[in-house]
């Protein structure tokens, strides 16, 4: 894998948005993220206004070849220069060149298929510029909208974990997709 891509800022451009790497200047927009109730209730609790600073404090790091380390680019949508979201990796496996990918997306910029565009976009770089065979992505198996997001890129659901994880003390099934890179060779 090409990792020496992923320890500087990186910036991706599709025809309608622009995925950057975060800076310390875009917390505001990563709390408004983090702090959405609407956007979270799939994904975790709402964290403390310090919780939140810690995680940005670690989203915005370079890449110290941790794989737990989540890379975290914002979604800026160039005609209008406003922020949409957030979309990040992290490499899970470094040995079998695995990678997992997360998004979150404000309200008003849902159903306009950026999340697609920069999903695909992030898919692109990974396969074709890191060298990743394996992209993956999970969530809760009442959060439709994810994914469906995933479906649409081509994943297949490789998954369903019951009662697999629990939010706001509800015991809920996940799904678990997978996306293998075009250069991949599988051996039976």
């Amino acid at each position: 894998m090409e990792l020496n891509l992923i320890k500087h800022p990186i910036t991706i451009e599709t025809e309608r948005l622009s995925l950057q790497s975060m800076n310390e200047d875009d917390l505001p927009f990563f709390y408004q993220l983090q702090s959405d109730e609407s956007l979270m209730k799939y994904i975790g609790p709402i964290l403390t206004k310090e919780a939140i600073k810690q995680k940005f404090a670690a989203r915005i790091k370079p890449w110290d070849g941790d794989q737990t380390q989540w890379l975290t680019l914002k979604i800026i949508v160039k005609s209008s220069q406003n922020f949409a979201g957030t979309i990040g990796f992290r490499l899970i496996d470094i040995e079998s060149e695995r990678a997992e990918i997360g998004y979150l997306l404000t309200a008003e910029h849902q159903g306009k298929g950026y999340m697609v565009e920069a999903a695909r976009a992030i898919i692109n770089f990974l396969f074709h510029q890191v060298n990743v065979m394996k992209i993956e992505a999970h969530c809760c198996a009442i959060n439709q909208a994810s994914w469906q997001v995933m479906e649409k890129l081509g994943m297949q659901r490789e998954g369903h974990f019951k009662a697999h994880s629990v939010l706001n003390q509800q015991r809920l099934d996940d799904y678990s997709y997978g996306l293998l890179s075009p250069n991949v060779a599988i051996y039976d």
